[in-house]
């Protein structure tokens, strides 16, 4: 039989590559063993994490750790690399494939029922622009401390020539904002124009509802909108369910790929990921003490929120919590407190969708070489708060911000440079669930403090 077919459309022409994809597939079911024993979904994927880098480490240290040129020369190094990107981009082109849809459908919904039991207009307003301004103040925390720590520079990568972005003026960043072509900015991935088309249809949605001869056709869409809804909600969750496969993937792709210079740049991201917690705890500290409110008294009172968030890694779970001491420790009414809090763990991430996107795309521009000039890092900022209203309820919320990110600001196709960040997520979301909670829990204060919804008596006890 001729050898080319297995070598050059197969890629199974060694045998040492049938024993790696043997071993792949025993890791595959030592992962679903571990679902159907329903162990946590954090230590699948802290044992995906580890058992693709030692993985890759094997791998390595079997081809005498080569360098880009040698590797091409071992044929089973490179038959078990492009089998480890196979996997990797089919799980990528599935997080792709539900960005658009996911985001129009959780836009719209958020639109159209915003206010199904809130009759106060201000709260909307005031809350919005509380949750969303945090947001934007993360991303910026987040864009700077990547560049100003270089994450990403000065590393050699075997993903192709390095790109050089064409400068853009300010108006013509504007001017793309607007969806001319809907169809058009969809297949190209504008996310700022299609999360402005959805806010749109969802305010004249809205408006028509009031109409009573539309009533009962407002009603229909309405339904059809939850249940487009309910399914992205079911594809999405169904997509994260492989996730921990992915990882195994992606580490060792990674290894293999890049060596161990790109250890380097995963230790560097978690670090300043923290570093990135702890400074949004001081912009909060200061937005309260901008409002009269004493910031030690809110870390006193909110610190067991915050370490059930970090040590729990989930918003909803915290919700309960969060409402209570707003309510009874902090003296912000119910309405306020309910409202702010529940809106604030779906939408205006500070850490999911604040300044983790920013520096995983301050990440890959540096990996590609890409200038990092003001009107891109405005353009971060833009995607990170309008994506952040994107991701409203989405399991795996830090992943589909870093893909929005990516769509948002041109380097979609790039979503694999992010493989060893997205694999120590249980690392990082610890820090990222933290910064969410304090975010939703000043917003709420904020806001109270604006409407005089607050006991500030009972605050400062």
């Amino acid at each position: 039989m001729d050898y080319a077919f297995f070598s050059h459309f197969l890629q199974l022409s060694s045998p040492q590559t049938l024993i790696i994809l043997s071993v792949l597939v025993g890791i595959f079911f030592v992962i679903k063993k571990m679902y159907d024993r329903q162990i946590s979904f954090s230590l699948r994927m802290l044992f995906a994490l580890f058992v693709g880098l030692l993985f890759g480490f094997i791998l390595q240290h079997l081809a005498d750790y080569p360098n880009a040129n040698a590797a091409k020369e071992i044929i089973w190094y490179a038959e078990a690399k492009h089998w480890f990107a196979f996997f990797s981009a089919v799980f990528v082109a599935f997080i792709k494939m539900l960005v658009i849809p996911l985001i129009f459908a959780c836009i719209v919904k958020v639109i159209i029922e915003i206010d199904k039991d809130i009759k106060i207009s201000s709260l909307l307003g005031v809350s919005l622009f509380w949750i969303l301004f945090s947001t934007a103040l993360a991303a910026i925390v987040g864009l700077s401390l990547a560049v100003v720590f270089d994450l990403g520079e000065n590393i050699a990568l075997s993903e192709g020539a390095r790109q050089i972005r064409e400068i853009t003026t300010l108006t013509s960043i504007l001017q793309n904002l607007i969806p001319s072509n809907i169809i058009n900015v969809m297949s190209k991935e504008n996310i700022i124009a299609i999360v402005i088309f959805a806010f749109l249809i969802g305010i004249c949605a809205k408006s028509v509802s009031k109409n009573a001869k539309y009533e009962k056709s407002f009603k229909s869409f309405r339904n059809l909108v939850k249940t487009f809804y309910a399914i992205m909600m079911q594809m999405t969750g169904a997509v994260i369910h492989f996730m921990p496969y992915a990882v195994v993937c992606m580490m060792a792709n990674v290894l293999l790929s890049n060596g161990f210079e790109a250890i380097k740049i995963v230790g560097i991201f978690i670090v300043l990921t923290y570093v990135a917690m702890f400074v949004m705890f001081g912009v909060h500290f200061v937005l309260l003490l901008l409002q009269g409110l004493n910031p030690f008294i809110y870390f006193k009172k909110a610190f067991p929120v915050l370490l059930f968030a970090f040590s729990s890694r989930s918003s909803v779970a915290t919700l309960p919590l969060s409402i209570s001491t707003l309510q009874d420790r902090f003296g912000v009414s119910s309405a306020v407190a309910n409202f702010v809090a529940s809106i604030g763990t779906t939408t205006g991430l500070n850490g999911c969708a604040g300044y983790f996107p920013a520096m995983a795309a301050v990440l890959v521009a540096n990996l590609l070489g890409v200038q990092i000039d003001f009107s891109f890092a405005l353009m971060i900022v833009l995607v990170a708060v309008l994506g952040s209203l994107g991701i409203a309820g989405v399991p795996g919320s830090a992943t589909m911000a870093a893909s929005i990110m990516l769509a948002g600001i041109g380097f979609g196709e790039n979503f694999m440079l992010l493989s060893l960040v997205l694999a120590v997520d249980p690392i990082v979301d610890m820090a990222r669930t933290a910064s969410n909670v304090s975010g939703a829990m000043t917003s709420a204060l904020c806001t109270a403090k604006n409407l005089k919804a607050l006991d500030k008596t009972l605050y400062n006890q």
